[in-house]
């Protein structure tokens, strides 16, 4: 195993500050690199005075007036899907659609991707980060990556796979009902083909897998680790890619076809953990993203891994929490240091 070196270092910002009387204020600026990629995140302790106006806490009543105002018009609820949702050729999928306990995976009507479907997640068109189930989520990862294995038997030029989730409308949702997206591509995405080109480049630097060696080095720490359930372990990111970042490694699997029966549970019911957690740290939002290595080979350079952020909560006027500081920059910033985010959600498993 080669150790990981969590890179970071500080920078002074000097300026007469009026909201002190004028005084010449020194802020203190944290930068850290993630250690595979070099992204920048950076932290400053004077944020956390801002936290309220970047991230206003949820309005409830607004959330339950626009999801009664939607659920008319939504083409899942009611059964409505059986009707209105497009469905992919029987040789594919017999029947058009994958249907599995409330869960129904179906095309998705403006396609990104030669293989893009959408899994509508159970019948109610609002829940609320503590109201996921892991059955139900269990249920649709379950379809997912059994749709995965029918494009892949069906075109084994569709390697590259992704499970996606956009929730509520300031995460990019064009929609209120619970929903995941997944995606099957011959081409990785731009940032997983970022993480399978330095994660080789690091296994032929080092002889080893740097995400087992991000899980070791984090264990021998202990402080962004949150918990193991079955074959993943669950961190806090050392440099997020976005807000309140939480990610599940595999250990063993190198894409999702390898994926096994206690994966789908552990990965379920975590899932369901860490949105609570959110919750309960007055979040909303979320997107995820679960990287797969290629389906035709076992890759021992690179493990499954899913990356959990929260976006703006839903407010009347709400804010983008993505500007051009993540937009085009590429950096982020961090609200809660990542070691006291995992000391709060690791209560949660």
């Amino acid at each position: 195993m080669a150790v990981i070196h969590f890179e970071r270092w500080h920078q002074k910002a000097r300026f007469h500050n009026p909201l002190k009387g004028g005084i010449l204020d020194t802020q203190d600026i944290e930068v850290r690199l993630d250690p595979l990629t070099g992204h920048q995140s950076m932290y400053s302790s004077a944020l956390e005075g801002k936290t309220s106006i970047l991230f206003p806490e949820t309005d409830y009543d607004y959330l339950r007036r626009r999801a009664e105002e939607t659920r008319a018009q939504c083409f899942m609820c009611d059964g409505r899907w059986n009707s209105t949702t497009p469905r992919y050729s029987d040789a594919l999928l017999p029947g058009g659609r994958l249907v599995k306990g409330e869960t129904v995976l179906f095309p998705n009507l403006f396609p990104l991707a030669a293989y893009h479907a959408v899994v509508m997640l159970g019948e109610s068109h609002l829940r609320l980060l503590n109201e996921f189930t892991p059955s139900l989520v269990r249920d649709a990862f379950c379809s997912s990556v059994e749709f995965f294995r029918r494009c892949y038997e069906s075109d084994s030029t569709i390697r590259y796979f992704t499970l996606n989730a956009n929730f509520l409308l300031p995460a990019g949702a064009s929609v209120i009902h619970p929903h995941f997206q997944i995606i099957g591509s011959p081409f990785p995405a731009t940032h997983q083909r970022l993480l399978l080109e330095k994660s080789l480049a690091y296994y032929e630097d080092k002889g080893s897998c740097y995400w087992i060696d991000l899980v070791e080095s984090e264990r021998v720490l202990k402080n962004r680790c949150i918990a193991r359930t079955g074959d993943l372990e669950w961190l806090a990111a050392f440099s997020p890619l976005g807000v309140n970042e939480i990610d599940a490694v595999w250990f063993n699997a190198t894409h999702l076809l390898e994926w096994t029966e206690d994966d789908f549970t552990h990965l379920a019911d975590g899932l369901c953990r860490v949105l609570r957690a959110y919750h309960d740290m007055k979040f909303s939002t979320f997107n995820f993203a679960v990287f797969s290595g290629p389906t035709h080979r076992s890759s021992p350079e690179f493990r499954c891994v899913m990356r959990l952020v929260n976006r703006q909560n839903m407010v009347t006027h709400h804010r983008t929490d993505d500007y051009y500081f993540q937009k085009l920059l590429k950096n982020e910033i961090i609200v809660n240091p990542p070691e006291q985010l995992a000391e709060f959600v690791r209560g949660y498993f």
